[in-house]
């Protein structure tokens, strides 16, 4: 009887570990560079020169896997995004609020102020979408000159506050200020390495 409850035990454990290892995480990781799409590190080095600090990171969630570069340059920070296929889909860089246009920061921070209890900007960056095949020099061009398009818009990371608890969310704004897209996501993996 002992032996049987001692399987017992062992497929019970083992079954809900597999439960609990069913959730998807969805964030950001570091990986090198010949995990990147090949096509994607041409694109990058045919079209960005003096480029500093270069780092590959994948992102993988619900609906897509994105690639993105990120690098320094003329003391900005880059990331230009890539689909599996190595694909280009944009490109941006960092900004702070005095780079945003008022009125434009104004709708943002009002959005934030209305739909969340308490929001903090972690992090701000001014994107610009590539069109068609010949809109990636274009679309590259437009954010090495800093640009103000029609067609750009704004990523933030922001953690908000709703209903007592706080969450991370990835809100995107056209130039305008007006909301394209709000969805959750998990914090920075911070994976220690134990020696």
């Amino acid at each position: 009887m002992k032996k049987f409850s001692g399987i017992v035990f062992i497929l019970l454990f083992f079954a809900s570990s597999n439960n609990f290892g069913q959730a998807k995480v969805e964030r950001q990781h570091r990986i090198k560079k010949s995990q990147f799409p090949s096509e994607a590190i041409n694109s990058i080095t045919e079209n960005s020169t003096a480029v500093k600090r270069l780092k590959f990171y994948r992102e993988v969630d619900t609906a897509q896997t994105v690639y993105t570069a990120k690098f320094k340059k003329s003391r900005l920070f880059y990331e230009m995004d890539f689909d599996k296929n190595g694909k280009f889909k944009s490109m941006g860089f960092n900004v702070k609020q005095v780079d945003i246009p008022q009125e434009s920061f104004e709708r943002i921070t009002n959005y934030l102020s209305k739909n969340f209890e308490k929001s903090k900007i972690r992090k701000m960056l001014q994107s610009y979408p590539t069109e068609g095949k010949d809109g990636i020099e274009k679309t590259i061009k437009n954010a090495f000159q800093n640009l103000m398009v029609t067609n750009m818009f704004y990523k933030l990371l922001v953690r908000g506050k709703k209903g007592g608890k706080s969450l991370d969310y990835k809100v995107v704004f056209d130039a305008e200020g007006n909301l394209i897209e709000i969805r959750k996501s998990l914090p920075a993996n911070h994976d220690l390495v134990l020696y």
